[in-house]
């Protein structure tokens, strides 16, 4: 495949992300990956994830300004950098592959447990230290695991956040660890002229695929919301699963 039909591929595969995160405010790059590994290696996937990623959180959070609560924002933007530290301080002594399975675990007895009444009203209380905890969790399994989402996603969850303040806040607290991704990585030398140029392909496809799925996102309720973010918990969990056994 030339390099104009890769990167066609490559702005479709960010145009169903881009829909799927404007609409939710997850999943965006665990639905683009799939068709992105088509035409790039799984290196290189990451990196045009992460340089289309950036902008779009920036995309995200302008569309949904107006839901964000600077308060919970803040609280877990703090709570992160502790929590970033720690999970690399995890990573000097324990295995990847048994951090993988022990977060895998987790997002799958959370989901599970959502699905009885009684633990799915549970709700955390609003509050600054559950704030930076939570900010604190995110961080750690980011920086371990690499998967920030997840964490984020339970604690949204247990927030019981309506729809556009879940996806404000998601969106905001994103730009952070995504810019410390690519500025890191600029530094490191990492990033190619061919690479900006996929990029360019799917930030183009991402950001209409946002346009539209903020559009979207006017149209889901909060228990629609609340199984969206489920489903895509479930399918963290088994990815997670499959790359310790991996």
């Amino acid at each position: 495949m030339d390099s104009l039909g890769a990167g066609l591929v490559v702005a479709a595969s960010w145009f169903i992300g881009g829909t799927v995160g404007g609409a939710t405010a997850v999943g965006a790059v665990m639905v683009a990956m799939p068709l992105l590994t088509l035409v790039l290696s799984p290196g290189d996937a990451v990196l045009v994830a992460c340089l289309v990623g950036f902008p779009a959180t920036l995309h995200l959070a302008w569309s949904y300004r107006k839901a964000v609560t600077w308060r919970d924002l803040r609280d877990m933007v703090i709570g992160v950098v502790p929590g970033s530290m720690l999970g690399w301080a995890v990573l000097k002594f324990a295995p990847v592959q048994v951090l993988q399975l022990l977060v895998s675990a987790m997002m799958a007895c959370f989901v599970i447990l959502q699905l009885f009444r009684r633990f799915a009203t549970w709700r955390l209380p609003d509050s600054t230290l559950v704030g930076v905890a939570g900010g604190c969790v995110t961080g750690l399994v980011g920086s371990s695991v690499a998967m920030t989402g997840a964490p984020l996603g339970i604690y949204v969850l247990l927030k019981g956040w309506d729809p556009d303040r879940a996806r404000g806040n998601m969106s905001g607290f994103h730009m952070f660890p995504m810019a410390g991704a690519v500025l890191t990585q600029t530094f490191s030398g990492m990033y190619t002229m061919s690479l900006l140029e996929f990029a360019l392909f799917g930030l183009a496809g991402c950001i209409v695929g946002q346009m539209l799925g903020v559009r979207l996102g006017r149209h889901i309720d909060q228990n629609l919301f609340k199984r969206i973010v489920l489903f895509f918990l479930s399918v963290a969990a088994v990815i997670l699963f499959v790359r310790a056994l991996g």
